[in-house]
């Protein structure tokens, strides 16, 4: 397995080699937000990194690690709560006049890992902890809008997550998330 990576990984980078500046083809993109309808509301750190195709097509990589930003509520002490997720996706670009305004729209697809441990301390009972994690599939779709012409951009993204199926879409509500941040277009 770690061969057959090695081998991906020289024939990209001989592909890239033999083309015009590669590495203006990618930008990326940080940026922090929230997860405001999940119980704590978490506040999050995310990366994407986008590759243009011909024409207005996108490919995609994203990754967002989340943590509980209030610690106790109701007599309930949270531990600890996040959520780490990465996703692989492809995607299509519009764009607005003289391309200062751009929508790119991703299909994406990865894996979430969510993981919490919390107490709950009301007075005259026992404290009682609990903890969970879980490892689901993660399908959805990322609402990107950028404003800048040039290597720098201003981002304000959605990510809308499909899964999990049952009593959708109440059941994801949780998980979508709101970031903002700048882009840069890589020069070589």
């Amino acid at each position: 397995m770690r061969n057959l990576f090695f081998i991906g990984l020289l024939l990209l980078t001989i592909s890239l080699h033999g083309q015009e500046q590669p590495l203006s083809r990618f930008t990326i993109k940080p940026a922090v937000g929230a997860l405001p309808w999940s119980l704590p509301v978490k506040g999050l750190a995310a990366v994407s990194i986008e590759y243009s195709l011909k024409g207005n097509w996108v490919l995609g990589a994203r990754a967002m690690l989340a943590s509980a930003v209030a610690k106790n509520t109701y007599n309930v002490e949270t531990n600890y709560s996040f959520q780490l997720s990465h996703q692989l996706g492809v995607g299509y670009t519009m764009t607005g006049p003289k391309k200062f305004v751009r929508l790119t729209m991703l299909a994406m697809g990865g894996v979430r890992r969510i993981a919490f441990k919390e107490t709950l301390d009301y007075p005259g009972l026992e404290k009682i902890t609990t903890k969970s994690s879980t490892t689901m599939p993660d399908v959805g779709l990322l609402l990107d809008w950028s404003l800048g012409r040039k290597r720098h951009t201003f981002n304000a993204k959605v990510y809308l997550p499909f899964y999990p199926f049952e009593e959708y879409p109440v059941s994801t509500f949780q998980h979508i998330s709101m970031e903002m941040g700048m882009g840069i277009r890589l020069k070589r």
